[in-house]
């Protein structure tokens, strides 16, 4: 079997529901999803794959805990890591248990994070989900704040799903200015924005992400990362050529296990995408195979990058952001000191790596 790359790692999956839905008491608030462990079919396409480690998000949907997740890490925990958020604290308030509260949700992510077992927050950083709640920029970013100390107290990594929430205002402009607030937090751009229905806005949506992105660099170093894996060949290219992104802000992650389909479009010159079909079943019936499509479209990338490129989007970018156990050196397995990817600050890419 052929690799895809030195050390593979899926940096976005959802593994602990099959998004069963679970009535909730208070309707305002996002439906429940029943909680099941999936580890066992990850585990299956990771072997078939070449996956060597994938990184949980909780889901989408209300559901598995903190401590849900934590389990399967220490069962497999050469194989898994895992993300936490304010599982407990939503689930409450969809329960009519509770009235939202951020210093609630603030206190369980801490509590998680004092365990040491989660890498990151993510993947939706605390909010009100009440539809009828219109957040201003500034209430927004102050409560994105509080999670940024958070991440930064603890050296965890932060997640940026801020172009679900509906906002009547630029979100790229809140990623930009909480970078520049927290230069040393990595942020994380879910999907790099191309998340369900953003086929249908083309490359519009890349550009912003990338335009963001090229904006955080702060003395030879960034702390914006994008995640790739729903993209099509030719963004990678995008990208990569791009002066102030390259391939050191690129991350392999997608959606793996999550409820949408993977769809050959017919209907227009567009590569395959992954969206929720309203016209279909809401949630697929079957385990999507997201990998396959996913590794496909890295083959066609190396019809115009290095091998020593790709091993860097697909394992080494995210081995050195969440300090991942590796079976050998860092230095002697990825790419590091060449002026022409990191750029006049090269040397501090060989320190970094050891």
């Amino acid at each position: 079997m052929r690799y895809a790359g030195r050390f593979v790692v899926e940096t976005h999956a959802h593994i602990t529901t099959l998004y069963k839905p679970v009535e909730t008491k208070n309707k305002a608030w996002q439906g429940a999803a029943e909680v099941a462990d999936n580890s066992e079919m990850c585990l299956y396409d990771m072997e078939r794959y070449g996956i060597d480690m994938c990184l949980i998000k909780p889901p989408s949907q209300l559901g598995p805990t903190n401590d849900f997740h934590a389990e399967i890490v220490d069962k497999h925990p050469d194989k898994f890591r895992a993300f936490c958020t304010d599982q407990t604290q939503k689930l409450k308030v969809a329960q009519g248990e509770a009235n939202w509260d951020i210093d609630a949700s603030a206190r369980e992510v801490e509590d998680a994070l004092k365990t040491g077992k989660f890498i990151g927050i993510g993947e939706f950083v605390p909010r009100d989900w009440n539809p009828r709640k219109i957040y201003g920029f500034e209430e927004r970013l102050n409560e994105w704040r509080i999670f940024m100390d958070l991440a930064r107290a603890y050296k965890v990594t932060i997640d940026y799903h801020e172009f679900s929430g509906g906002h009547h205002w630029d979100h790229w402009t809140l990623l930009r200015r909480l970078a520049g607030e927290y230069p040393d937090v990595p942020i994380i751009v879910c999907h790099a924005g191309h998340s369900a229905g953003g086929y249908n806005n083309g490359e519009q949506v890349l550009r912003q992400a990338l335009g963001a992105t090229a904006s955080g660099w702060r003395n030879g170093a960034n702390n914006i990362y994008l995640e790739t894996e729903t993209w099509p060949a030719e963004y990678f290219r995008i990208a990569m050529d791009d002066p102030n992104v390259g391939i050191t802000q690129l991350l392999w992650g997608g959606d793996y296990g999550s409820r949408q389909y993977i769809v050959a479009p017919r209907d227009r010159d567009q590569t395959k995408y992954a969206a929720f079909m309203r016209r279909w079943q809401l949630v697929a019936p079957y385990q999507v195979d997201w990998w396959g499509t996913a590794l496909h479209r890295i083959d066609e990338v190396r019809n115009f990058a290095t091998q020593d490129e790709i091993n860097l989007i697909m394992g080494g970018n995210a081995a050195r952001v969440f300090d991942l156990p590796l079976p050998m050196p860092y230095h002697r397995m990825f790419m590091n000191g060449r002026p022409d990817h990191w750029g006049a600050y090269w040397q501090g890419s060989m320190a970094d790596s050891n």
